[in-house]
């Protein structure tokens, strides 16, 4: 049976109140976890597609659509076992609330339930108003008779779709009378609510343990806006040193769930007042909710009587730099994220580029956008845009409409453009590899059909470089890029030791000397080779030490590499004419694999120098770093020549500590083990000289990766999906025409005047999930046998019936919504 990995990165946009259909969406998101979840909890293909095997009952009161997914998931399983997972979240503003909340319900099975009553019940405009702020019996008293032609104006003016009901009249009136020229709702409810929910997850949860499977991660960044922001140093000709703001910031939490069944995670109970904090900053909306400061947070535990333990940790992995600056993160103001990056595309696919599947993946990144409807056939310099726009309209709209709502064009552009030389790669590597293999095969005398000792491998490893000896001109330059990444390594560690923060001008001078050292050295030079006869490490030249020992980019390239080659083995089924070896045969090579390059995890940070060795780095080049914003190239050179015996026994000190030169005959037992000599012989050749010729590949491969900001990531295309009340259209003839959102009123907050517009937008939130995900999920899998338009249409149906079925005693407000709902699900 075929395995494959479907992996969703969300990216969840800005959106105020339209928070509520993006929490709608996040349901059915953790449902189909869960889904996923219960269908992979037996193994093999027989036991999935046994009659008993099924959803099992009471597995989460409010998991109804689940077991729709667990049958489409049993369906496809005929032809291709499908784990799906959620393994990346960006979010921004609501969007960041909302991410965060789905965040931590994956990383520990945890029900969203108290987050929906969050939403449904107390996200009122009349409850999130300051009690200073509240008008008194007659504050503004004239806005009573002004109320209705306002909001006239309002529609006029594009900020009101309907008319409004008497709830919203309400609110509205209540908002405008409320406290003028500062900020009228109220930040510490709000991270009371955000801090109340998320611990309020706990005591809804499904069951103990984790929604990722073993051996994945979850990444989420948060997005917000730093006010006053943090210095930068930007080097340029003239003047040689330029310093700006940056305001923009982003908050980063994960969850490893480690093969070993431990979690490591930064969404437990214990961390909830650091996800509510980034939740509250993130969604500070300029204007109606004051900054968030940590002194708020601080202030609601004390007075509550609980501790933040994982303060300290939460700073230190995200304001380290500020600290670095001499900063305080405590005196830090930060305002709503989606001020600057409203849609963090960017962040979820820097992500997406570092985390590895285990199986053949199919990567998709799904973007959720409240409004795509709004947006079509409006806007300034629209189509649908007619006459002369009016005084506020063009104010708001460059103040606050036009920024948030920017086109992602680029991104998705720069994403497409990445996918297509990312196909382009793969094909080099397919058409390069007979004469790769051809060049393997003279460099081993044809051994490596027979048994070889991981002696011999080492010597094929150390010396196969030499095949492009003949071509100097490729020759050379390549050794001289691999020798200066290895030397990046070497100078970013010694500036992580002496407390530099990046690209500042101490770690910039730290670069200097380490070049400079490298040049005096003879370590970087004009030819490089290597003789036929060396058997070991020791035996190197100077130059290729240096990439034994802090060569970790090109260790992680070759490894996945290595795992590339591997997974192309399991993509075709047998009777194709291709690799016949057993699936569990490659899945214990592959593990093996991964633990090798897992293992280069601990160089990610400077933790693993021990502390003398630390503090040779710092009482050597510690003080001469702090000067170096005045220091030029030639005093760096100066530095390196003074003290070239005192860098040369405290690299030499440096690289004992690394020891990443074992990474290499780790990946040798690996490559001589049984379990690789049990692969079928072409197919083991195929891996073999995936790591013995990746140098020819490499030629190739790294300066398109480090183009692509790849690094040193695995080859996968990022397909793109959207959720939006533009793109699910089976049930559209219940809005007749009209904005199926309620929450696009008043610039956004109207979800927020009327418990009828937040019921609304919620349901079509799950339903336009339910219809959306059935397809995704679908497309993952094609050719013959698929399910076609029919069944999916079923499945569909079923999600929508249980959908309302789960909901009907909860939303009162929208009874006339449901119904035509029911009669609109009969006539599928």
């Amino acid at each position: 049976m075929k395995e494959k990995e479907l992996r969703l990165a969300l990216v969840l946009f800005g959106g105020v109140s339209l928070a509520v259909y993006q929490h709608g969406i996040n349901r059915e998101l953790l449902n189909l976890a869960r889904a996923s979840r219960a269908y992979h909890r037996v193994e093999g293909p027989a036991a999935k597609q046994a009659p008993g095997h099924v959803y099992p009952a009471g597995a989460g009161a409010d998991a109804w659509t689940a077991e729709v997914y667990f049958d489409l998931l049993k369906r496809l399983g005929r032809m291709v076992d499908l784990r799906v997972l959620v393994d990346v979240i960006s979010g921004a503003s609501a969007g960041a609330i909302n991410g965060i909340a789905l965040a931590r319900a994956l990383a520990h099975d945890l029900s969203l339930a108290p987050v929906t009553r969050l939403w449904l019940e107390r996200a009122d405009m009349q409850r999130l108003i300051a009690p200073e702020a509240r008008a008194g019996k007659w504050d503004k008293w004239y806005f009573r008779p002004l109320l209705r032609p306002l909001l006239a104006w309002a529609r006029r003016e594009g900020m009101l779709e309907t008319q409004p009901d008497p709830e919203t009249l309400e609110r509205a009136l209540a908002f405008v009378r409320s406290r003028w020229f500062s900020a009228p709702l109220d930040g510490a409810l709000l991270s009371a609510e955000l801090l109340d929910g998320l611990l309020a997850m706990e005591t809804g949860s499904v069951a103990a343990g984790s929604l990722l499977p073993s051996g994945t991660c979850l990444s989420l960044a948060v997005t917000v806006t730093d006010f006053r922001g943090i210095e930068r140093a930007l080097f340029t000709h003239d003047p040689p040193l330029l310093r700006e703001r940056e305001h923009r910031h982003l908050l980063r939490f994960a969850c490893e769930h480690r093969r070993t069944g431990e979690l490591d995670s930064d969404f437990g109970l214990d961390n909830a007042p650091s996800l509510a904090f980034a939740a509250r900053a993130s969604a500070s909306y300029p204007g109606a909710f004051p900054p968030a400061r940590l002194a708020e947070m601080d202030a609601l535990l004390a007075a509550r009587g609980l501790t933040w333990s994982t303060r300290e940790r939460f700073l230190a992995r995200n304001f380290a730099h500020y600290r670095a600056s001499g900063m305080n993160p405590a005196e830090v103001v930060l305002l709503d994220g989606s001020v600057l990056d409203n849609k963090p595309i960017l962040a979820a696919v820097g992500y997406i580029r570092v985390h590895r599947a285990f199986r053949e993946v199919d990567r998709r990144l799904i973007f959720i956008d409240p409004h795509a409807e709004a947006r079509v056939g409006e806007g300034a310099g629209s189509d649908g845009g007619e006459g002369e726009p009016g005084w506020f309209e063009v104010l708001r709209s460059a103040l606050s409409d036009l920024p948030r709502h920017q086109p992602i064009h680029q991104e998705l552009a720069e994403i497409s453009r990445y996918n297509r030389q990312i196909r382009r790669l793969k094909a080099t590597i397919v058409q390069s590899r007979p004469e790769v293999e051809a060049l393997v095969e003279r460099a081993t005398g044809g051994a490596l059909s027979g048994p070889f000792t991981a002696v011999e491998l080492r010597h094929w490893r150390l010396t196969s470089t030499n095949m492009l000896g003949a071509m100097p001109l490729v020759y050379d330059p390549w050794w001289r890029a691999l020798v200066l990444e290895a030397l990046d390594f070497l100078a970013g560690l010694l500036g992580s030791l002496c407390g530099c923060a990046r690209e500042s001008p101490g770690a910039r001078w730290l670069q200097q000397v380490v070049e400079a050292w490298a040049a005096h050295a003879g370590i970087l030079r004009e030819h490089y080779r290597i003789a036929d006869d060396v058997g070991e490490d020791a035996d190197m030249p100077a130059f290729a030490r240096v990439v034994i020992r802090f060569g970790i980019e090109y260790k992680r390239r070759r490894i996945n590499f290595v795992l590339h080659e591997l997974n192309t083995l399991y993509h075709a089924l047998p009777g194709e004419g291709r690799c016949t070896t057993a699936p569990g045969v490659l899945d214990v090579v592959k593990t093996r694999i991964h633990e090798c390059l897992d293992a280069l995890a601990i160089y990610d940070d400077c933790a693993f120098v021990d502390a003398p060795a630390a503090a040779a780095v710092r009482a050597l080049l510690q003080p001469a770093t702090a000067a170096a914003a005045v220091r030029s190239e030639a005093d760096a050179a100066a530095f390196a020549m003074r003290n070239a015996v005192a860098l040369d026994a405290l690299i030499e000190r440096i690289g004992d500590a690394c020891r990443i030169g074992e990474a290499n005959a780790n990946m040798d037992a690996v490559l001589v083990s049984d379990a690789v000599r049990a692969i079928e012989p072409h197919c083991r050749r195929q891996l073999l000289t995936a790591y013995l010729g990746y140098f020819y590949w490499d030629v190739i491969l790294r300066p398109a990766l480090g183009a692509l900001a790849l690094g040193s990531g695995p080859l996968e295309e990022v397909l793109i999906d959207r959720i939006s009340p533009q793109d699910a259209t089976a049930l559209a003839s219940v809005t007749e025409g009209r904005p199926a959102l309620a929450g696009t009123a008043f610039a956004g907050f109207g979800g927020f005047l009327s418990a009828a517009a937040r019921e609304n937008d919620y349901l079509w939130g799950r339903l336009h999930a339910a219809e959306r995900l059935v397809g995704i999920v679908a497309s993952a899998v094609g050719g013959p046998g698929a399910p076609d338009a029919s069944e999916l249409r079923v499945f569909r149906k079923r999600a929508f019936e249980a959908i309302l079925d789960e909901e009907a005693s909860r939303l009162r407000a929208v009874p006339g919504l449901i119904a035509r709902l029911r009669v609109a699900i009969a006539a599928l």
